[in-house]
């Protein structure tokens, strides 16, 4: 009896903590993942790069934690059983020009709001074009699953969990866009609507009830959509979003992207540069 004790006191003292774990709510088919938000200028980094994906593992782990709107600490193939969990079959991520394909899903964000209950917004909410502050139009994403990457389940080498452009298969998500609006619209987060870099938030992840607002509403494919924004979006001189106080990052020319040599080389998926610096306004 004693020992029973002494280790049920020993678990509820150094087992993993609830809260912080991936966590499946049935009744509502969502999963959610415990997130921070992430930081969009690295100490050891001297640029501010576009955010190329959702979520992914802090630095120094995270091989894309320097282009990403929020961070988690748990494995990617949680999730990805999580999702499973609810009914549904991966699909078969892309790569460069290659399609995903996959269940669509809804991806929010859930803010804490003090003595309130929290505001939910569509992660698109958040991520703006950095020329002109505009929010992404709501795009669909897909369950597409992980490529295995020396015999591991990729993400989990990775730490990428959703992908908003096709610059890596090693994900459990990505959104239906593809190289060519990589190319056109360089993604800043909004920061009038997210809290400080460091808090918490949590990834909500669910089932599509339907197409996209932009779709449901009568307008074009969603894919469409953002290609007519990126036409729409301002001049080159136009000037960035704000960025933290304290930033050393140059206001000109391009940097070539440090993480380069951890880029993923394949056969017949030659991609280009895709994580090119955002330019940030003097101090």
């Amino acid at each position: 009896m004693k020992i029973t004790l002494i280790t049920a006191v020993v678990l509820a003292l150094c087992g993993p903590d609830p809260a912080q774990q991936v966590a499946v709510d049935a009744a509502k088919k969502t999963v959610r993942v415990p997130c921070k938000i992430a930081p969009r200028k690295l100490a050891n980094l001297p640029e501010v790069y576009p955010c190329e994906v959702v979520a992914t593992w802090p630095a120094p782990k995270g091989q894309k934690a320097h282009e990403t709107v929020v961070t988690f600490e748990v494995q990617p193939s949680e999730v990805h059983k999580a999702l499973e969990s609810l009914g549904l079959k991966p699909g078969k991520p892309g790569r460069g020009e290659d399609p995903c394909s996959g269940p669509e899903l809804e991806v929010l964000l859930e803010i804490p709001v003090p003595n309130a209950a929290p505001r939910e917004i569509r992660i698109e909410s958040v991520m703006v074009d950095k020329k002109t502050g505009k929010p992404l139009p709501p795009v669909k994403w897909h369950f597409t699953g992980s490529v295995q990457k020396d015999g591991k389940y990729g993400a989990d080498v990775s730490g990428t969990l959703i992908a908003l452009y096709p610059v890596t298969d090693e994900v459990v998500m990505q959104s239906g866009l593809t190289m060519r609006e990589e190319g056109m619209i360089k993604i800043e987060t909004a920061k009038n609507l997210l809290p400080a870099e460091g808090a918490p938030v949590t990834l909500l992840i669910r089932p599509a009830a339907g197409p996209p607002p932009a779709v449901a509403a009568g307008a074009a494919d969603p894919e469409k959509q953002v290609l007519k924004f990126s036409k729409g979006v301002g001049p080159a001189d136009a000037a960035a979003p704000n960025v933290p106080p304290g930033s050393s990052a140059s206001s000109s020319g391009s940097t070539a992207d440090p993480f380069e040599h951890r880029k993923e080389v394949r056969p017949g998926k030659s991609l280009p540069d895709s994580s090119r610096p955002i330019d940030v306004p003097k101090q």
